[in-house]
């Protein structure tokens, strides 16, 4: 695969994108970190974007808190879906580049990035483009997997981001996944290469210490094994984790 090419209908290929129960503890998760990061509040702010909305779980759940909200993909299966199940009329669904946003420089108060730069043929370019228009007191709301993620989030199939391409294009068609294994996941210094030109509010640790605080009980189960983790041991073992959630300032 060319690495010029675009990921289109992701949603057919993943159909889990599309799945509100699935989505809905991130959901919460999102709000409950911009609240407290001031990325929404009490009063309604300008604009927000939400960048790969796929079926729109996360665009619609920030409507209330702005006077517009966009939402952007390039997967006009997910985009149709969104479109049918709109009740803002604040509410709005486009066909767009993440590489090229159809957006004026510094006009976006709130950026949601949510498992996105993987998709893309040029993750650099996307950060760019997020920090152009991003106001100078807006926020990005970046969720990042590693790497280093055990269960791969998009084929369900066991340290697939962990091979190198060629042999996890076969680890894809031996089970019948597809043909290639597209995205890009990079490890937690390649992720933080992305972003050097913005400054770093680090939440993943805070939510894994306050998984009630932050609805991040589909990450740390009550009465499991991950929560009688000692956060010493999760700080030692930070670069390994699967997941990273940050909020991104000019």
């Amino acid at each position: 695969m060319n690495n010029l090419e675009y990921q289109n209908d992701l949603s057919l290929k993943s159909p889990i994108l599309l799945d509100y129960e699935y989505k809905r503890h991130k959901v919460d998760k999102m709000l409950a970190i911009l609240r407290e990061a001031g990325g929404i509040g009490d009063d309604r702010k300008r604009l927000a974007l939400d960048v790969g909305c796929s079926g729109g779980f996360f665009t619609s759940a920030i409507a209330p808190f702005f006077e517009d909200v966009l939402g952007l993909d390039i997967d006009l299966h997910a985009l149709k879906i969104a479109h049918q199940q709109r009740q803002q009329d604040n509410l709005h669904y486009v066909d767009g580049d993440s590489m090229h946003l159809p957006l004026k420089d510094g006009s976006v108060d709130l950026v949601i990035c949510n498992h996105v730069y993987e998709h893309v043929p040029d993750p650099v370019r996307l950060f760019q483009e997020i920090r152009r228009v991003l106001s100078d007191e807006g926020v990005c709301y970046l969720g990042a997997a590693s790497r280093w993620i055990p269960m791969e989030p998009h084929y369900h199939l066991p340290f697939l981001s962990w091979l190198p391409k060629f042999l996890a294009h076969r680890y894809m068609k031996l089970f019948g996944k597809g043909d290639c294994y597209y995205e890009n996941l990079r490890t937690y210094g390649g992720i933080r290469k992305l972003i050097r030109d913005f400054r770093v509010e680090d939440y993943t640790l805070r939510v894994i210490g306050n998984p009630d605080r932050f609805h991040a009980r589909d990450m740390i189960p009550r009465g499991g094994k991950l929560e009688r983790v000692p956060m010493w041991l999760w700080k030692l073992f930070y670069r390994l984790l699967p997941t990273y959630v940050l909020i991104l300032r000019r």
